[in-house]
């Protein structure tokens, strides 16, 4: 190729025999920013990650033109005659090569250049293909994508995408004119983590969606909820999950709670988390799908929250097509609640489950909490902010401390030789904050129309 690499992109960092001095660098700039919260007597937990093969999702641009100079503009896109085709990424608006990504999982790494010699020789798959996405798991579950320029898929694509998945041993999925193909039938990968308490966590991760890129760092963050979660009532009271995605938190903090309600906006994580919440038996788990500002402006109303149980079967939760033995999962939920008068009642003639949050658990967008979602966390005594913004997570911590103080912080080196740290601050209510007031017997009705729409919950 034509030209001569440039200065290597952050995302091309690996530096392993430096790691721990950078982990070390990235911790003193958190201590600097967030010096005001991290006093003498509030401690800072670093979780360091895996020096290589880390990384388990990997989406790269593919550039098939031979004369394709390193640090070009070009987008473009592999045409049926091109003979050269390399892994690319964006940096500053130019495309790089990618021959190595020592970052990426052992699987990722040793699938990489088979991809590559089986697409290169297949004219039908190079052609118009833009891009090639690897999904998988700690314990080597693989899933590839590859993503095409506004082409169809025809018979003759289809015989030689079926030759790849033989050739690769894994499941192939293709985009085009967003149109998804499976080839082996699944868009999906099935992980296990070890939980904070040694036992195994089955998740299922769906291509496209959110999954953590760092599955021991995953581990550890649900380690460090763990620790904070001896410090809540626990037992005694119900956790409420804000953006809580496949249900990731929700189902290891299930065993900590007595009952965990997840709330998140992307119907394909929802469905996902209902899947997971069923494969770890979590009968105390419920996820529903709702935007996080609409959700709190509802129970900022309210001091309990209702579920109308038979609503949250019909409307939330998966059938039977989708995920079998949903119902009979549905029932033992209920079972389960009925062992306790002041968590399942009848109201209008309904078996309602009942909400009665004592902690809050948020793991925000890089925007972070809008101002209602911060009210809402405000009344409850404890909580856990997971944040990927620490200019966010800083910002929010100033919103909240009139009303809580941090006892405890944390690091979590997801992505190293970046120079980012993701964040956790776990908060717990001042002492001599007034009773919060009441809440509106008439509340706005815009703000009562929203809250209606919220399905399957109703207020309570």
């Amino acid at each position: 190729m034509a030209g001569d690499a440039p200065a290597t992109p952050e995302w091309l960092n690996h530096h392993p025999e430096r790691y721990d001095e950078l982990l070390e660098e990235a911790v003193q700039s958190t201590r600097r920013r967030f010096a005001e919260f991290l006093p003498s007597d509030v401690p800072l937990n670093v979780y360091a990650s895996p020096k290589s093969h880390f990384r388990l999702r990997v989406k790269f641009m593919v550039h098939g033109n031979e004369g394709y100079e390193y640090g070009s503009d070009d987008e473009g896109d592999v045409g049926e005659d091109a003979s050269v085709i390399q892994h690319a990424g964006w940096h500053a608006g130019k495309m790089y090569p990618v021959d190595e990504y020592p970052i990426a999982a052992e699987n990722i790494c040793a699938a990489m250049p088979k991809v590559l010699a089986f697409v290169t020789q297949n004219r039908p798959l190079r052609n118009k293909l833009r891009g090639i996405q690897y999904l998988t798991t700690l314990s080597g579950d693989l899933l590839i994508t590859l993503v095409y320029k506004q082409r169809s898929l025809g018979d003759v694509w289809q015989k030689h995408a079926e030759a790849l998945r033989a050739h690769m041993g894994c499941d192939i999925i293709a985009q085009s004119k967003g149109v998804e193909r499976l080839i082996g039938g699944r868009n999906y990968v099935d992980e296990t983590l070890t939980g904070p308490d040694g036992s195994p966590l089955h998740y299922r991760q769906i291509a496209g969606n959110f999954s953590n890129p760092n599955g021991r760092m995953a581990e550890h963050t649900l380690k460090w909820l763990s620790i904070c979660a001896e410090e809540m009532e626990g037992k005694k009271r119900d956790l409420l999950e804000l953006y809580c995605g496949g249900g990731n938190h929700t189902i290891a903090m299930a065993k900590c709670y007595r009952k965990v309600l997840g709330v998140e906006i992307n119907s394909k994580l929802v469905a996902a988390a209902h899947q997971n919440i069923m494969r770890n038996k979590s009968v105390n788990a419920f996820v529903m799908r709702a935007p996080s500002e609409r959700f709190c402006s509802a129970l900022l109303r309210h001091d309990t929250w209702k579920v109308d149980l038979p609503k949250y079967a019909k409307t939330s939760a998966p059938d039977e097509a989708v995920l079998p033995g949903i119902t009979g999962f549905l029932a033992d939920q209920k079972s389960a609640l009925a062992a306790d008068s002041s968590q399942l009642v009848e109201d209008e003639g309904k078996p309602t489950a009942v909400f009665d949050f004592g902690a809050v658990i948020c793991d925000p967008p890089r925007a972070g909490l809008d101002e209602v979602t911060c009210a809402l966390i405000a009344r409850y005594p404890h909580i856990a902010y997971i944040s990927c913004n620490p200019e966010a997570l800083l910002r929010d911590l100033r919103r909240l401390s009139g009303t809580h103080r941090v006892v405890r912080m944390a690091v979590f080196d997801h992505f190293p030789y970046c120079g980012h740290l993701e964040c956790g601050a776990f908060l717990k209510k001042r002492h001599d904050q007034p009773p919060a007031a009441p809440p509106s017997a008439d509340p706005p009705v815009g703000e009562k129309r929203k809250a209606d729409a919220l399905q399957p919950a109703e207020e309570g």
